[in-house]
């Protein structure tokens, strides 16, 4: 395991300690940016948790222009989903993980965020459209070294704000668009910098860039179980990108992803639940091309 990046490291080390970063940064998006914000609401006093133990591997990692390397990884990632009822129309969401690989081990990123629903009604004999806004704070849950092979992500603070649009048929399925928008309020640090610039005097930093995300997602929620499948898409305009054999900070580094996924669920009684699911990396920008796959189980309180 290396330390923080000095003149002693050469250039494969370098390379391997970039690629695994960032690989390890990437965890959470695969993981939470299709959530944690759906378009149902628990209902006042009713409490969900999830537990689930995800199995992440990736052959290669996609740079910019449609670049591919031959870049490997394998990891498991431990992660904690609570939602909360605070009232009828309004949730509070929370989420962490914990990331195990041969590299290194330990707690990642956290988020909490707020959903409120203030429209939701009949449409004709169609069934029902409900409109819902979300906000919160993705964070660093320790202050991991970024510049250090084995680093445990991006080290990101996002303040993310979405739409939520979801139609509910008569036929039971249902049909939802999110969009969002994520502002980068985290900006690099003079030690980063000059730890990076040891290495390559003629550094000139890039800052993280804001993004945006778009996800379709179709659905059939039932007395026992629930299935989807969804589609997202997520742009980065700005950000630094990956260049092979010279030294970055992959913090400001601008992600960009299409993703396909799906969710099964059952529960036979609605206080305990166990769900499978899984997503697949299509391709992207400085992304690597990640499959996961989830088994977790539900617990609910108050319902």
């Amino acid at each position: 395991m290396f330390g923080p990046v000095t003149t002693k490291l050469v250039w494969p080390e370098l390379i391997h300690m970039r690629i695994i970063l960032f690989l390890l940064s990437l965890l959470p998006h695969v993981l939470y940016t299709q959530g944690p914000l759906d378009g149902y609401l628990k209902g006042k006093g009713v409490l969900d948790f999830v537990p689930s133990l995800s199995f992440n591997s990736a052959r290669q990692f996609l740079g910019a222009q449609g670049q591919r390397y031959e870049e490997g990884f394998r990891g498991n990632t431990l992660a904690l989903f609570a939602e909360y009822g605070l009232t009828e129309y309004l949730d509070v969401v929370a989420t962490a993980a914990y990331v195990f690989t041969e590299t290194q081990s330990g707690l990642q990123d956290g988020s909490v965020h707020l959903k409120y629903r203030p429209v939701y009604g009949p449409v004709g004999n169609a069934g029902h459209l409900g409109l819902l806004v979300g906000t919160g704070a993705s964070f660093p849950l320790t202050r991991y070294d970024i510049v250090a092979a084995g680093a445990l992500g991006q080290r990101a603070l996002t303040l993310p704000a979405r739409l939520i649009v979801q139609w509910d048929t008569p036929l039971g399925l249902f049909f939802n668009l999110t969009g969002g928008y994520h502002w980068r309020l985290d900006r690099l640090s003079d030690a980063d910098i000059e730890a990076i610039r040891r290495v390559r005097p003629d550094f000139q930093p890039v800052e993280p860039s804001d993004f945006y995300t778009v996800l379709f997602r179709v659905g059939f929620p039932a007395a026992r179980y629930y299935l989807d499948a969804w589609a997202e898409y997520q742009h980065t305009p700005g950000g630094a990108d990956y260049v092979p054999n010279v030294p970055d900070l992959p913090q400001a580094y601008g992600v960009s992803f299409t993703q396909i996924g799906g969710t099964a669920y059952y529960s036979e009684g609605g206080r305990l639940g166990f769900i499978l699911s899984g997503a697949y990396m299509l391709g992207g920008r400085n992304t690597a091309q990640m499959l996961r796959l989830t088994a977790g189980m539900v617990f609910r309180w108050g319902a």
